[in-house]
């Protein structure tokens, strides 16, 4: 190999890689082959299209006409095509003109003639094991010769190109296992009598991953009352929401299945489960009692180490549920814990939040209580869904943490 020869090849390999580092998704690999192809091999056309199953995609990269692409965006796996079989079988092919490729794939000949490709390489995307991804195709529309050298920089391209769309693939099976766990992982809002009722979840991440610790319930009782609970667990990530689910299904057990009992017995008989299980988590919760609708209708509230409710009357007047917060869970679960009590005002709004909504820095959490009560008095009278949008929107622009809410309002 010359010094020409070496020096174009690695000049190649590093504008791959460069581009390719800045790619989180198949489409963006691909896109970034496909430009750094046509730069440094003045190639064509190039794809890159990878094992699904029993299919084979292809994103469309706007080289051809929109029908072909489309077409081609998911098709399957078994089908005999070039492509096709160098993804199943992980041998490359290379055709030097396009009788060459139709005598082999008849089938191709109708491809060619309107993609105007005379040349190319469709190379197998091996990685780790020689395990068999996808096939990376390159193709020119003149006549080209494919010298050894061609040849050996277009497999390392396949082999860069290999590596970046399986972490991609990855990536992206990551991030859909978390979305799918934190869903899972939030309630679907009962219909309760006499009552609206709305919730917004946004969780915060330096990854699009967009999990978190933060949740919210609303749990009917047998009385017609319901419990209301808002909590966090420390964290930003999967492991975060996985220990949220597990504080979360455990104090709904416990919620049916003593549905008689207040607040706080119920956080200290939570409090004790994950202790006596050795599950060291840290969380803060609040969890607020209503009775059933009546004439002497009462909220009852605790709030282990969480943020205090805010309640807002039918004439727009707030009052923070504020009493001396019990210790988080996961400190000392033998300290006995206080419920707190207060009539309900026909017609009242009740807001519970995580610190997300509240806390800033350089702000403290007082004064963020402050600006959200203030917040709350000036849309009391917005449909329900309108106030917590707005709140939301006022209050998470330059957050750093996750925002849960969950509010409801007496509308008997």
């Amino acid at each position: 190999m010359n010094t020409g020869t070496a020096e174009r090849r690695a000049g190649t390999l590093l504008s791959l890689a460069t581009a390719l580092a800045a790619t989180d998704s198949v489409e963006d690999v691909a896109l970034a082959v496909r430009d750094v192809l046509r730069k440094d091999l003045e190639a064509s056309f190039t794809s890159v299209s990878m094992v699904d199953g029993p299919w084979l995609t292809t994103p469309a990269l706007g080289q051809l006409d929109d029908h072909t692409e489309q077409r081609w965006l998911r098709l399957p796996l078994d089908l005999d095509t070039p492509v096709h079989r160098v993804a199943r079988s992980g041998r490359p092919l290379r055709f030097a003109s396009p009788d060459e490729l139709a005598a082999v794939f008849p089938s191709t000949a109708k491809t060619l003639r309107r993609t105007g490709w005379r040349c190319g390489l469709v190379l197998p995307l091996l990685i780790s094991g020689g395990f068999r991804i996808g096939a990376l195709t390159i193709a020119w529309d003149v006549e080209r010769t494919l010298g050894e050298e061609e040849a050996v920089l277009a497999t390392a391209v396949a082999d860069a190109t290999a590596q970046a769309a399986r972490r991609a693939q990855l990536y992206r099976e990551r991030r859909d296992v978390a979305h799918t766990l934190q869903a899972a992982m939030l309630p679907e809002l009962p219909a309760l009598p006499g009552l609206e009722i709305a919730s917004r979840y946004l969780p915060w991440s330096t990854t699009d991953e967009q999990v978190g610790g933060d949740w919210y319930d609303a749990i009917s009782l047998p009385d017609d009352g319901v419990l209301l609970l808002i909590g966090d667990v420390a964290g930003h990530d999967t492991e975060a929401a996985a220990r949220m689910g597990r504080v979360r299904s455990m104090f709904r057990a416990l919620a049916v299945d003593h549905p008689e009992e207040h607040p706080a017995a119920l956080v200290s008989r939570l409090d004790h489960v994950l202790d006596v299980l050795g599950d060291q988590t840290l969380a803060t919760m609040a969890v607020v009692r209503l009775d059933a609708p009546g004439p002497d209708r009462r909220v009852r509230w605790t709030t282990a180490g969480h943020p205090p409710p805010v309640l807002v009357d039918a004439r727009g007047r707030s009052t923070v549920l504020q009493e001396e917060p019990d210790l988080p869970l996961g400190v000392l679960p033998d300290r006995p814990r206080r419920d707190h009590c207060r009539p309900w005002p026909a017609g009242g709004t009740l807001v519970l939040y995580t610190d997300g909504l509240v806390e800033r820095r350089g702000r403290d959490v007082g004064e963020g209580i402050r600006v959200l009560r203030a917040g709350l008095e000036r849309t009391h009278t917005e449909p329900l869904e309108t106030l917590l949008g707005e709140l939301v929107t006022e209050h998470v622009a330059n957050s750093e943490d996750d925002c849960a809410v969950l509010a409801v309002r007496d509308v008997s």
